[in-house]
Parts: structure tokens; C-alpha cells; sequence
């Protein structure tokens, strides 16, 4: 729930550090049936032999580049400039505030956390390459500290997204966590990530692998488990994915993919075998809040909840770690509103003016079943939930000075979570209990 820079493309350290590490574990990589060695590690960016990373590249994913690219090793301070510039009005401080009260009022983030901060930590910390496509500037940050097998396999990952896009078009990620967004970006940063590792284990040594990986550093903000597990998502998972279509390591079918059907929910990058049948979720309709809450309420925000956001709801607010709780999901979305009168502003979450809709269809009713346990104990575990009633699949809590109801019937499932008991049994009776399949 939330959205995040488009025009980005985070190459996370610890990506990095998982790439050459598993190029270590394959050995000495060399060229074998490439006709050249790639020798030593450059000991300054600026020394890498561009041209010949390029062809390299181009062999691996078996696409030529078709237009000149622009790539720029810039300083961290020059890099962080041109991270502002190709994601400048693209998410306001206000988006960011609305998406970080969502996080706090559904337990992801704690209530003393600025999501703004660690947004810019990613930024100025973690952030070693980019590629813009509306720009098509490539971006490897250059720091003295790091050699040049670091910033080989750096501009390597970057390269195939400035391939694909000159092949296929890249779209730009839809949101911080919207579903279909993060869908798209596992797809591109999975055939980078996943070329990175050939790259790094045909063309790197064992020795300049663990030098890379000596250079792998901390970063100096700690982030929340959840914010890291959704970054690295499209990464890792990315990566599974698209190495699960490739057959020999071929390209041919992740380029039909590319090209005709895309995977559009998380649930499709975590289930290949549900992309493989063409499952494809349905959208839940609109919950009906707005006529009960009346005119004094606003809606701040409207987004898709998908089975990656269940899967991190369930294990880090509810410590639920049996992902079968989530694997059921067929469709979800959230509305955020707030209480235009009551005072000034609050510190989140702002139980007293804010009411969250959270509204899911599952695949079968066992599966509804099951996703309602886990959100139980989302409730009792981390919002600190008192049960107050409990009928047949019509349950309320206290939480946090506030209330919480959920109710289930067959497929569908609804959570509201409320100022008052009363307006949460309200809303929860407003909800349509409708769906349709997504568009």
C-alpha cells in the first residue's frame, strides 16, 4: 500500500553482495567459449573498459543495442543529484505522508518512524547504479573505495535495463508497493539480477569476487525488516522467476514474457505456476465507506493490497510465519480516510480521525478461513488488540484507542479498523462483498 519513486532503479548493496558471493561459490569464472579473459579488476572506475562490458553484456542476454547510451560515473553527492532530478515530482511530501500513516495504522511501520528518512537513506546509501528511461541516462556511482569488479558488475546489471528498454519499452514501477508496479519491476530487475550472476561468474575470479564483496559495506540507517524485504523483492524473487522461465539459460521465453504477458501481481512473480494458468485476481470493488462516514470524511488514498503486502502484514505484525496464510489471495485493496474536523494534526497512527478499509477475496472459503486467523492475530499481536465481541466470522477488538472489526463470508473478507466500535461495526456493514476479474 503506498508508492514510491518511478523512475529509480535501486541497486541495493546487499544484492551486490549476493551476487558475486554465489559467482565465488561457482569458482573461477574466466571465459570459457567466449574468447577472451577479463584479467584483472580495474583499480579505478573511470579504467573500465565500457565498450567491452557492453558486448559482453549483449552476448550473455543475446540482444544488441540498438541507439548510443549515455552512462555517467558520477560522485555520490553528483549521483544524488540526478536521483532528485529523474524522480522530481513524481511522490510529493504529502504522498509520503499519507502512505507512511497507512503503514503506521496497520502496524509496518512503528509510530515514531519517518518513512520520508528512510526513503533518502536508500537514496544516499545503498544506491550504486541507475538507469532513467525517460532520460536513458545510465548511472553508476563512482566512490574511491570501491574497485573495479564492483563497478563492473554494477554497470553490467544496469546495462540490461538500458538493453530491454531499447528492446521492449521499460514501464516506470506504479508505486512504493503497489501490486502490479512491483509485478513489472520484478520482472525487469530479475533479468538484470539474474544476467549480474552469469556476468560475475564467467567473467569474474574467485579472488576478484570476495574483492568485491570485501567492499560491500553497511549502510548507515538501519531500515525496517519489512521496507528491506520489499526492496529486495524484486531483486531476489525477480530473479527466481525469470530464471524459472528460462530453459538452459536461454532468453527466448523471458523475452516472449517481456514482450507479450507480463506478470501484474506479486502473486504471479511468487507463483509461476499461477502466471504459467493465467490466473489473474480479481479487483474488489470500492467499500462503500464514503455514503456511511459522510461529508466530514476524506479519502486520503486508494491502492491494491497484493500477497506480497499479506505475506509482510502476517509475519511482521501478526509473527505469522506460515505463508500459506497469504498464498490463498485473489484480489485486495485498501482505502485510507480521515475526519476533516477534530484538530490539528496528530501523530501517527491517528487512531481518533482516521478510518482504514481493508477489503480481500480469496481463492476458496478454506483460504478466507485461514487469512482470518492470521489477522487476528495481526490484531492481538502487534495493534495490542483486546477482543471485545465475537460472533460466527464477525469479530471486535479495542487497539491503540481505537476499534477494529473483521467479517467474512465465503470468499470475501473485510477489515475496518476505526475510531470507535461503533463506527467500525458501521463501516464494516457498508461493505459490497463484490468482485470482479482484473482488468
Amino acid at each position: 500500500m503506498g508508492k514510491r519513486p518511478s523512475a529509480l532503479e535501486l541497486s541495493l548493496l546487499c544484492v551486490i553482495a549476493l551476487v558475486v558471493a554465489g559467482a565465488a561459490l561457482v569458482g573461477d569464472g574466466g571465459e570459457e567459449g567466449i574468447g577472451e579473459r577479463s584479467g584483472p579488476a580495474p583499480a579505478r572506475p573511470e579504467k573500465l573498459d565500457v565498450e567491452r562490458i557492453k558486448r559482453r553484456v549483449e552476448r550473455l542476454r543475446g540482444l544488441r543495442f540498438r541507439r548510443p547510451l549515455a552512462i555517467t560515473f558520477a560522485s555520490p553527492r553528483r549521483a544524488q543529484t540526478l536521483i532528485r532530478e529523474a524522480t522530481a515530482g513524481e511522490y510529493s511530501r504529502r504522498e509520503t505522508l499519507i502512505d507512511e500513516e497507512a503503514l503506521k495504522l496497520i502496524g509496518l511501520l512503528a509510530p515514531s518512524a519517518r518513512l520520508e528518512r528512510y526513503l533518502r537513506a536508500v537514496e544516499t546509501e545503498q544506491v550504486i547504479g541507475f538507469y532513467d528511461e525517460r532520460s536513458k541516462r545510465l548511472v553508476v556511482v563512482r566512490e574511491g573505495s570501491r574497485g573495479g569488479g564492483f563497478q563492473e558488475i554494477t554497470l553490467a546489471h544496469e546495462l540490461v535495463h538500458a538493453l530491454e528498454d531499447q528492446h521492449f519499452g521499460i514501464e516506470g514501477d506504479e508505486g512504493f508497493n503497489d501490486d502490479r508496479g512491483l509485478a513489472d519491476s520484478a520482472l525487469f530487475e530479475g533479468t538484470a539480477t539474474a544476467l549480474m550472476i552469469d556476468y560475475a561468474a564467467r567473467f569474474m575470479s574467485t579472488s576478484d569476487a570476495f574483492e568485491a564483496l570485501d567492499e560491500v559495506g553497511g549502510a548507515e540507517t538501519k531500515l525496517p525488516a519489512f521496507v528491506e524485504d520489499l526492496l529486495l523483492f524484486p531483486y531476489l524473487q525477480g530473479a527466481r522467476f525469470v530464471n524459472g522461465l528460462r530453459i538452459d539459460g536461454r532468453w527466448a521465453a523471458v523475452n516472449k514474457v517481456i514482450r507479450y504477458r507480463r506478470p501484474r501481481t506479486t502473486e504471479h512473480v511468487l507463483h509461476l505456476d499461477k502466471y504459467a494458468t493465467g490466473e489473474r485476481g480479481v479487483q474488489v470493488a470500492a467499500s462503500g465507506a464514503g455514503p456511511e462516514l459522510g461529508r466530514d470524511w476524506k479519502r486520503l488514498d486508494v491502492s491494491a493490497i497484493g500477497e506480497l503486502d499479506l505475506r509482510l502484514l502476517f509475519e511482521y505484525v501478526g509473527d505469522v510465519t506460515d505463508r500459506e496464510a497469504s498464498a490463498g489471495w485473489d484480489g485486495g485493496r485498501f482505502e485510507l480516510w480521515r475526519r476533516r474536523s477534530g484538530g490539528g494534526p496528530c501523530r501517527g497512527p491517528c487512531v481518533g480521525r482516521d478510518v482504514g478499509v481493508i477489503g480481500l477475496v480469496w481463492d476458496s472459503a478454506r483460504d478466507r478461513v485461514e487469512a482470518q486467523a492470521a489477522f487476528e492475530k495481526v490484531f492481538e499481536r502487534g495493534l495490542k488488540g483486546e477482543r471485545l465481541a465475537a460472533r460466527r466470522g464477525n469479530d471486535r477488538w479495542s487497539s491503540r484507542g481505537g476499534a477494529i472489526a473483521i467479517a467474512g463470508t465465503a470468499r470475501m473478507l473485510t477489515v475496518v479498523l476505526a475510531p470507535s466500535v461503533d463506527l467500525a461495526a458501521r463501516v464494516l456493514a457498508s461493505a459490497p462483498g463484490t468482485a470482479r476479474p482484473a482488468s
